[in-house]
């Protein structure tokens, strides 16, 4: 049997040009016996790109051999004796780059003599992180790398996908339906200026958890900003952004600032993410003159 949809799956979200240009291309390769790269960072669902492609092309799963070298790496001996007895149409290999660099070189050696060959009657998958290409300094390693880029399509970053936040919302939320029981209905607008603002280092896979752990504390019909626990506002920065010369109260303004924004104006929130009290917090919104804030 080819793999299967389940409720739990849920759809491939593709609201934007560039993202849409790329499933068209995508799925259009999945026509054809090109071996197919793709690369993005934690997150970016990879792997459910991969998976859409071998459902496109109507492949069972225990059709699949899926080679994952940071768990169970196989030999190419192994891989060609696979390949012989003719019980997979799929090969999907994941990072390669944790591999040893003897498994590295034979890879390369046997990729280039493979990629090109006639007598190919299975289709192969690349699967590579970015944080496997920033972190590989092995010669090897960039030389398979430069032999694949050709057939390289490169998912962009929830970071870059901001406009699309609504469409992951809404699916996500029916998912967390399905998978919890529950039927809530909707986010007010509040969460969409958060969530737009918080940093998601897991990208898709980050925000899906996060929404499913909000409808799992959610007992109303409808997610009302200012009643999410405060564990939920936590959020990474890339940088502070700290520069010498800068007078203590100019940071502490604009920190108060920062963060009365990010709340949306709920001073309570804002007091705990502040680590002060309430009292103090309207004290000091009044000495900086943020009560217009946000």
């Amino acid at each position: 049997m080819p793999l299967k949809r389940n409720k739990e799956r849920g759809e491939w979200i593709a609201a934007s040009s560039e993202i849409k240009k790329i499933k068209s291309q995508w799925l259009q390769s999945s026509e054809t016996n090109v071996p197919m790269l793709i690369v993005g960072e934690r997150g970016t669902g990879k792997s459910y790109w991969i998976e859409e492609s071998i459902l496109h092309r109507k492949i069972s799963q225990d059709r699949v051999l899926r080679i994952d070298y940071a768990n169970r790496p196989v030999s190419i001996e192994i891989l060609k004796r696979k390949i012989q007895s003719r019980k997979i149409e799929v090969i999907w290999w994941e990072n390669v780059f944790s591999a040893e660099k003897s498994f590295i070189l034979e890879l390369l050696q046997w990729w280039k003599e493979e990629k090109y060959s006639e007598e190919t009657d299975y289709f192969l998958y690349w699967e590579i992180g970015t944080e496997e290409l920033e972190n590989e300094q092995s010669e090897f390693a960039k030389d398979l790398f430069d032999q694949l880029k050709p057939f390289q399509f490169k998912l962009p970053s929830f970071k870059e996908r901001k406009s699309e936040i609504p469409y992951f919302v809404q699916c996500f939320l029916e998912e967390a339906n399905a998978s919890l029981k529950k039927k809530i209905s909707t986010f007010d607008e509040g969460f969409f200026s958060f969530f737009a603002k918080k940093v998601f280092k897991n990208n898709l896979q980050e925000l899906k958890d996060l929404i499913h752990s909000i409808v799992a504390f959610t007992s109303s019909k409808k997610v009302i900003f200012k009643n999410l626990p405060i564990h939920f506002l936590e959020n990474d920065s890339d940088s502070l952004g700290i520069r010498p010369g800068i007078n203590m109260e100019v940071y502490e303004k604009e920190i108060i600032k920062a963060n009365l924004i990010y709340t949306k104006g709920n001073r309570e929130k804002t007091a705990k993410l502040l680590g002060i009290s309430e009292r103090n917090l309207y004290r000091k919104i009044g000495e900086y003159q943020l009560e217009d804030v946000p």
